[in-house]
């Protein structure tokens, strides 16, 4: 996926919230806000002096803007590789993957609908809306939700990064779907190409690592996918094992 725009480099140095930073820019030195589209701690990256890159906001938007820039990359303050933080990407590569048959599994599906409200039956918990619903060749639905992670230690891939009520929600909604004859499946998209695995974090979030181990042994499949960052583009680098512990 080839990027849009383009970014310029700055020093990161506050974030007084988990949608903003104020970073100096390396070309001008000029102080800038800019909007963070991943409101995960990230603590491990938006360290001050940490280099980020940003993008100016698109002219028609800016006006009504607090941010006149959106950041879209950091990189990592001891390894240097470049992670990016927006959190709207991985949808766009899972699409992109359909079509270039990166997933096997959903390969032969007719009909593809985005942000679908789940079935309301009164049997389960709180209808949500899930990111994709895949129609096969028989009228069987999948439903796929897709999730970003920015944060890998000791080479594994960590979600959430903050506890998340909303994930764990989805993810007890998809268990639900199989008791009525549906398929299910949650995709992780590693925004960096470091992790050789991925597993639920537990110490930030126990009871969504709960729900996704059960989860999986009620059937619902787990896939994770790495992906090659650079400034000009993003793609889906390889799959990797979703594992319960890391």
């Amino acid at each position: 996926m080839r990027f849009s725009f383009t970014t310029e480099p700055a020093t990161f140095l506050e974030r007084p919230n988990r949608f903003r930073i104020t970073a100096r820019l390396h070309g001008s030195g000029q102080v800038v806000a800019a909007h963070c589209p991943d409101p995960g701690r990230m603590r491990e990256l938006l360290i001050p002096g940490a280099t980020v890159h940003l993008s100016r906001a698109d002219a028609p938007s800016a006006a009504a803007r607090k941010t006149q820039y959106d950041l879209r990359f950091v990189e990592h303050p001891q390894e240097g590789i470049l992670i990016s933080l927006d959190t709207r990407l991985p949808n766009q590569l899972f699409l992109e993957g359909l079509q270039q048959g990166r997933f096997p599994l959903f390969q032969n599906h007719r009909a593809l609908r985005q942000e679908v409200p789940l079935p309301a039956d009164g049997t389960g918990p709180i209808r949500s809306r899930i990111d994709f619903q895949l129609v096969d060749a028989h009228g069987m639905p999948w439903w796929v939700e897709v999730k970003s992670i920015t944060l890998v230690e000791a080479g594994c891939g960590l979600f959430p990064d903050a506890p998340t009520q909303r994930g764990r929600r989805h993810v007890l909604e998809l268990s639900h779907r199989l008791a009525h004859g549906e398929r299910a499946a949650v995709v992780f998209i590693v925004q960096r190409p470091d992790a050789g695995r991925v597993a639920p974090h537990r110490a930030t979030d126990p009871a969504f690592a709960q729900a996704l181990q059960s989860a999986q042994e009620a059937g619902v499949v787990l896939l994770a996918y790495t992906c090659a960052v650079t400034l000009a583009e993003v793609r889906l680098l390889r799959p990797v094992p979703v594992v319960m512990e890391p």
